[in-house]
């Protein structure tokens, strides 16, 4: 009796799915057996029915319904051009549209016309081989009605015989609610000076890779912006005052500024930014107090930079630095100064395991503070390690180190934050300043000189006559 009463539950299951499959939008109007489009159904609070068409390998556009509601169209890797008539997708609902590695023939205003509900747009690796709209410029297509609600644009590696750039300012004026932009690989204009008082206004992230641009709108109207990224455009931060300008964004958290060829990181200020990352640049020491006003940094990334040092007052000001990455391959020497370790026992330190640090008389008296008092200090520090001497690359075990070094058992690494240096910059001007005193004074007194046997010669023809 058990046994027919399972057989029975399970006849019944069989009988609900095949119902619900030949009841499913996808089996109704994309068939099972479709070699080129996997369709997905999407039911929300019981009641919206959506469905997810993912296309590969395909030859021409599918079949598209205007009385279906579409979560995601995706085209990819087509095996021939893809030839969009007039108003290929006019009137369609779809939220999520995204077009990779496709050649793209006859896009034009009318290809993506009267799109409803439109919340994301995404074309990556692809090749415009005819553009046929007004102005003959790609960014045309953005002035249409199914783009001016959008929230996310993805624009990667796409090429065009259209000598026309994209002009930054003018996007974010097409898509005004626009949240989130990624622009990779495209030329971009440089910034032309418009009125921009009430652009990207919702832009909450903003990603730039090899845009090819020399200038880059102030980001300080951009008021909304989170998270900002950018990538192989050194000439941005060459010709403006970019890292100087982040103190007035109220709401930035990140920022990321990969292969830029920064030296420094100077002039940053931000009450909001918690993740800092600086890899690949040209940056060989981090001094005393560079992140003093960025008081909420929790993670810095510093990978593949020639690091020489890092000063152990360089954090001063920051009130919880959690992680701190230094992975480097020119050296085998560690850049930290070595007080950082007991300064920041929490601190969690990303570096090679190759890397070593450097012998001191600070790395001595660590060693022999932990031995002997046992306090805190960063697990990166182990006492069974070898350090390294900077000038000798000879390899040292840190209990061996007193036979190498003639240091006092004062604790260097004391009085964190208390002391500041002064910059070598600041002595160059009180030199070149002393300097010009003194060329004054020396010009004071050859025309003193000057007129004294002036007057001399004066007093004497005087006498003469």
């Amino acid at each position: 009796m058990y046994l027919k009463s399972n057989y029975f539950f399970i006849f019944l299951l069989i009988l609900f799915n095949i119902h619900i499959s030949l009841s499913s939008i996808c089996s109704k109007y994309y068939s099972l057996h479709s070699q080129s489009c996997e369709c997905e159904d999407h039911t929300y609070n019981n009641e919206q029915s959506l469905i997810s068409l993912k296309c590969i390998n395909l030859s021409i556009i599918p079949n598209l319904y205007i009385n279906l509601s579409y979560h995601t169209i995706e085209l990819d890797s087509c095996l021939n051009d893809l030839n969009f008539f007039n108003q290929t997708f006019n009137n369609l609902t779809i939220k999520i549209l995204r077009i990779r590695h496709c050649n793209l023939l006859n896009i034009n205003e009318q290809t993506f016309l009267n799109i409803k509900q439109l919340e994301k747009f995404l074309l990556e690796n692809s090749t415009i081989l005819l553009l046929k709209t007004f102005n003959e410029n790609f960014q045309d297509i953005f002035s249409i009605n199914s783009f001016y609600k959008l929230k996310s644009l993805i624009l990667k590696n796409i090429r065009y015989q259209q000598k026309q750039k994209l002009n930054f300012e003018l996007l974010l004026r097409q898509l005004p609610y626009l949240h989130r932009l990624e622009l990779i690989n495209i030329y971009i204009d440089n910034y032309r000076y418009y009125d921009i008082q009430a652009i990207g206004q919702y832009l909450q992230y903003l990603s730039l890779t090899n845009t090819h641009q020399y200038s880059l709108l102030p980001i300080e109207y951009l008021i909304s912006l989170e998270r900002l990224l950018i990538r192989h455009l050194p000439n941005i931060f060459h010709t403006q005052e970019l890292i100087y300008s982040l103190r007035k964004l109220p709401n930035l958290k990140y920022i990321l500024f990969e292969h830029n060829q920064l030296k420094s990181i100077n002039n940053l200020q931000s009450n909001t930014i918690d993740d800092i990352d600086l890899s690949s640049n040209l940056i060989e020491t981090i001094d005393e107090y560079t992140f003093e006003y960025v008081p909420k940094l929790r993670h810095l990334t510093l990978t593949d930079n020639p690091l020489d040092y890092i000063d152990k007052n360089a954090f001063c000001g920051i009130e919880n630095l959690q992680r701190l990455s230094i992975n480097i391959k020119h050296t085998q020497l560690s850049p930290l100064d070595n007080c950082i370790l007991i300064n920041y026992p929490y601190l969690q330190i990303i570096q090679d395991n190759q890397i070593k640090l450097q012998c001191n008389c600070q790395l001595m008296n660590i060693f022999y503070l932990q031995r002997q008092d046992n306090i805190s200090i960063n697990r990166l520090f182990k006492l069974n390690q070898v350090c390294l001497f900077k000038y000798d690359n000879k390899f040292i075990h840190l209990h061996e180190l007193e036979n190498y070094l003639n240091c006092s058992s004062f604790n260097q690494c004391n009085n964190l934050c208390q002391d500041r240096k002064i910059k070598t910059s600041l002595l160059t001007t009180i030199s070149s300043h002393i300097q010009i005193k003194s060329k004054y004074t020396s010009l004071s007194m050859s025309l003193y000189s000057f007129f004294s046997h002036l007057l001399f010669l004066l007093l004497l023809c005087f006498l003469y006559l």
